[in-house]
């Protein structure tokens, strides 16, 4: 009996590793699909550069865990959500602290744009990174995955868990928002200028 049983086991085993290794293949196409987009909302949700790289790999081992729950076509509503909750770990065991002005160099090429230019890519960035921070949770979710992501109003609705017309609603609101908090930043640096000394 026990011979039939170590036969049976290794029948199945090809057969187990042949569905291990296809789940691999799945996996590891998921997280190369998938990573960019994640690790970019864990920066605009206020994480720095390294807790976000940390971050991304806590989010995708969520993933990975609860694969099979996660709907066909709703996979960046998936990630974005559990990217929500774990950066919102890592801001509260990190003390709310922010990033000030670390920025990514760019990747070198003969199209790279010249020195004024890339300085106000980099303002331009850090203005919009500074009032992201400033906004609602719920505001800001919504703005980094219409705006800044390209998702649509449904896809949007499915991540946030919200009804298409709460995501409309939010979305307006948001860049309304969004805007007076950028000419408020806008705004100080001259106001500095034109105090007497």
């Amino acid at each position: 009996m026990s011979l039939g049983m170590a036969s049976m086991n290794a029948a199945e085993s090809p057969a187990t590793e042949l569905v291990t290794a296809g789940r691999q293949a799945v996996l590891e196409t998921f997280v190369r699909e998938h990573h960019a987009f994640t690790w970019r909302c864990l920066r605009r949700l206020g994480l720095s550069a390294a807790d976000a790289d940390e971050a991304a790999q806590r989010v995708f081992m969520v993933a990975t865990t609860r694969f099979d729950d996660i709907q066909p076509g709703c996979q960046r509503a998936f990630l974005f959500r559990t990217a929500s909750h774990v950066a919102s770990k890592v801001r509260r065991s990190a003390g709310r602290r922010r990033e000030t002005s670390q920025v990514e160099s760019p990747e070198p090429s003969d199209d790279a744009p010249l020195a004024d230019e890339l300085l106000d890519q980099r303002r331009a960035r850090h203005l919009l990174d500074c009032a992201l921070a400033e906004l609602p949770e719920d505001l800001a979710a919504v703005i980094i995955l219409f705006e800044i992501e390209g998702l649509t109003t449904a896809e949007v609705a499915v991540a946030l868990d919200l009804r298409p017309g709460t995501v409309a609603s939010r979305l307006k609101r948001a860049r309304g928002e969004l805007e007076r908090r950028v000419l408020f930043h806008l705004k100080r640096p001259q106001q500095h200028k034109e105090t007497p000394r």
